[in-house]
């Protein structure tokens, strides 16, 4: 199976706000000094297809924060990608949101967790569809020993 990126979309992810890689049908080639994104750009595309990091951890922040460290509220974080899969062109996308409630009687709202949505070729997946397209591609063992 041949599998190319074509392009890279990250917005508010950890300390990515806005971001757009394009291939442009060449090699894509990532590079630059040290604390300028690299990783997190690795990270944006690991959580995309596995809801990992690039050391394989599911559990690490996504969220922008501001210069002091604190996280920003109520911002959309998401990574999408454009992926040549044996010529074949599959877009997948995924956007993690804060849930906020405001209980009845209340006069703001509060934080209630985290949702995130799914999307393979701009239609709403489930996370089940989702996982099993990605599966379908390339299995997350094979993929981190290439």
């Amino acid at each position: 199976m041949n599998i190319k990126i074509n392009n890279l979309i990250l917005q508010n992810f950890k300390g990515i706000r806005n971001l757009e890689i394009n291939a442009d049908g060449n090699n894509l080639n990532i590079y630059g000094d040290n604390a300028t994104g690299k990783t997190t750009v690795f990270d944006a595309f690991m959580w995309l297809l596995f809801n990992k990091d690039s050391l394989g951890r599911s559990d690490f922040g996504i969220k922008t924060q501001d210069a002091d460290g604190n996280t920003l509220h109520n911002l959309e974080h998401s990574v999408e990608c454009e992926l040549s899969v044996d010529d074949a062109i599959l877009n997948l996308k995924k956007v993690y949101t804060e849930k906020w409630t405001k209980k009845r009687g209340s006069a703001e709202a509060e934080f209630t967790g985290h949702e995130t949505k799914y999307y393979i070729n701009e239609v709403p997946s489930s996370k089940a569809e989702y996982t099993a397209k990605i599966a379908s591609i390339i299995d997350e063992e094979l993929f981190k020993t290439i």
